[in-house]
C-alpha cells in the first residue's frame, strides 16, 4: 500500500503567476508530469500550492498555533471535552488524531511541492522563464521546504535542547519522489538532521531571495527564521546574528499599535504587509477564530489561562486591549472579529525579544543594549521602559515576562519551556507523552518509523 503522504506529494498544482493574487488561482487536478513542467507557468503553479499548504488552516494559518498552544501551559482546558484537542488534556494520544494527520499531511505536501520546483529547476525542465526567475523560484521552495519540516519536527519530535543527536526526528524529504520512490519506506531522521537540513535549506534561501515580495518569502523572513531556529537550538551567538541583522538591515519599524499585525483581512494579499509582520499566512483564520475566540464569549472553546490573563493585564499595556473577560472566561481577541484575518507567522517584536536574550547568554553583553531590546516592545503597547534592571538573571527574567505576554496564543509557549527546560503540565520538558503520534497515514505503509 504507498503511503498516503507521499501520495499527496505527486497531486496537481495551481497555476499562478508571481503578480497575481492567490485567490485567482485555477486548480489543476493531475500530477504535473515532465510535460507539464516544461513551462515555467505550470511549475509556479506548483509553486503556489506548496505556499497555499504551508499557509492553510492545518498548517500555518491554524494548527501549527493551535497544536504548540494545547501542547503548553496557557490555555484552560475545561471545555476541551471532546474531538482530537482531548487527548490533550490526557498527554494519551492516539495515531488517529485528527490534528496529528492535517499536520503531517499539509507539512509533508507542502514538502513535496517544493520538491518538484526545485527538482524542475535544477534538470532546467523549463525554459520561458529567465535564469534570474528560475533562481528565485528554487529559494521559495527552499525556504517553504525548511519552514515545513522546522515546524513539524518542532511538533512531532523533542526538542532540539533533548539529545538531539539520538533523539528520532521526522524523516527528511528533499527530493522530488516518483511512483517508486514514494513506496520505499524510510526512517526518522535524528533531531539534529533534521535542524541541520532546515539551516541547509534556510540560508540558501536567503542569499537568493529578494527582500520584499508581497506575502511571498523574502531574504528577510529566511533569516528571522533562521533566528528562531538557531534560538530554538540554544545557539545564540548565531540567534544574535540573524535577529540582529533583520532588525538593522531590514528597513521594517515596529509602528506604534499592538493590534496592527493583526488587522488585515484574510483571504486577500496585503500590499504592504502589515508593520511588524515579516511572513504573513494568507487564509482566513478560521481555525484560530474558532477555537480561541466565540462571539460567544461563553462558547470559546479554549480560552487563555488565569495566570497568563493576569499577566497581560498587569504587565501587557495596551495588550489588554487584545483581552476579554466573560463569565470568568479570559479571551484572546488576537484571532477575534466577524470578518477573516490573515495569520502574522513572524513578527518583527520576536527578533527584538530573541536579540535581548542571545546577548545576555552570549555574554560581553551591555545592561542598556538588553533593555533597549525589550523597551522597543514595550513601547508599542505603551508600557514604561525599564531604565534600571542590571544583570544577567534580572534582565533575563524581564525579557522572558516581556515575551510571554507579546507572543501570548502565537504558538510560542511551549517551545520556549522546552528550550528552557522546564516542565510543561507536570511532565518533563523531553516527555515523550508530550508528542502527537506520528500518524496511521504514516505509519500503515512505513513500518521502518519508530513511533513516539
Amino acid at each position: 500500500m504507498k503511503r498516503k503522504i507521499i501520495t499527496t506529494l505527486l497531486l496537481g498544482a495551481i497555476v499562478l503567476s508571481s503578480c497575481k493574487k492567490l485567490i485567482e488561482v485555477t486548480p489543476v487536478n493531475s500530477q504535473p508530469g515532465t510535460e507539464t513542467l516544461k513551462l515555467g507557468k505550470n511549475v509556479q503553479g506548483v509553486l503556489t500550492s506548496a505556499y497555499e499548504r504551508l499557509t492553510s488552516n492545518q498548517f500555518l494559518a491554524g494548527e501549527v498555533i493551535r497544536t504548540n498552544e494545547l501542547y503548553g501551559d496557557d490555555v484552560n482546558f475545561t471545555n476541551a471535552t471532546g474531538g482530537a484537542p482531548a487527548q490533550f488534556v490526557s498527554r494519551d494520544f492516539s495515531l488517529f488524531n485528527q490534528q496529528g494527520r492535517d499536520l503531517w499531511s499539509a507539512g509533508y505536501t507542502a514538502i513535496g511541492y517544493s520538491n518538484i520546483v526545485i527538482d524542475a529547476v535544477d534538470k532546467n525542465l523549463f525554459s520561458d522563464y529567465t535564469d534570474t526567475q528560475k533562481a528565485q523560484m528554487k529559494a521559495q521552495a527552499l525556504f517553504i521546504r525548511a519552514v515545513a519540516h522546522f515546524e513539524l519536527v518542532r511538533l512531532f519530535a523533542k526538542p532540539f535542547t533533548s539529545s538531539p543527536t539520538t533523539d528520532p526526528g521526522i524523516p527528511i524529504r528533499i527530493i522530488a519522489a516518483t511512483s517508486d520512490q514514494a513506496k520505499q519506506p524510510i526512517p526518522r531522521n535524528t533531531v539534529d538532521e533534521v535542524y541541520k537540513q532546515v539551516i541547509t535549506d534556510l540560508k540558501a534561501a536567503e542569499t537568493t531571495l529578494v527582500a520584499s515580495n508581497s506575502v511571498f518569502a523574502t531574504k528577510w523572513a529566511a533569516k528571522a527564521y533562521l533566528a528562531r531556529v538557531y534560538f530554538n537550538m540554544a545557539d545564540y551567538n548565531n540567534a544574535f546574528t540573524y535577529s540582529n541583522d533583520v532588525i538593522t538591515n531590514g528597513g521594517f519599524s515596529l509602528g506604534t499599535s499592538v493590534t496592527a499585525p493583526f488587522s488585515t483581512t484574510g483571504g486577500t494579499v496585503p500590499s504592504p504587509l502589515p508593520t511588524g509582520v515579516l511572513f504573513l499566512a494568507v487564509s482566513d483564520g478560521s481555525l484560530l477564530r474558532g477555537n480561541f475566540w466565540n462571539s460567544d464569549a461563553n462558547a470559546t472553546f479554549l480560552p487563555m489561562s488565569t495566570s497568563l490573563y493576569a499577566d497581560i493585564n498587569s504587565k501587557g499595556g495596551d495588550r489588554k486591549t487584545q483581552l476579554t473577560l466573560n463569565a470568568n472566561k479570559p479571551i484572546s481577541l488576537k484571532w477575534s472579529g466577524g470578518s477573516a484575518i490573515n495569520v502574522p507567522t513572524i513578527r518583527l517584536a520576536e527578533m527584538y525579544l530573541v536579540r535581548a536574550e542571545s546577548r545576555v547568554q552570549k555574554g560581553a553583553f551591555v545592561d542598556a543594549d538588553v533593555r533597549a531590546d525589550y523597551n522597543a516592545v514595550r513601547a508599542v503597547a505603551n508600557v514604561a521602559p525599564d531604565n534600571s534592571t542590571t544583570g544577567a538573571t534580572a534582565l533575563l527574567t524581564a525579557i522572558r515576562v516581556e515575551r510571554h505576554v507579546e507572543l501570548a496564543i502565537e504558538g510560542d509557549r511551549f517551545n520556549e519551556l522546552r528550550r528552557l527546560k522546564l516542565n510543561i503540565r507536570g511532565l518533563a520538558f523531553n516527555d515523550s507523552k508530550q508528542l502527537l503520534k506520528i500518524p496511521d497515514s504514516e505509519t500503515t505503509a512505513n513500518p521502518n518509523i519508530v513511533q513516539n
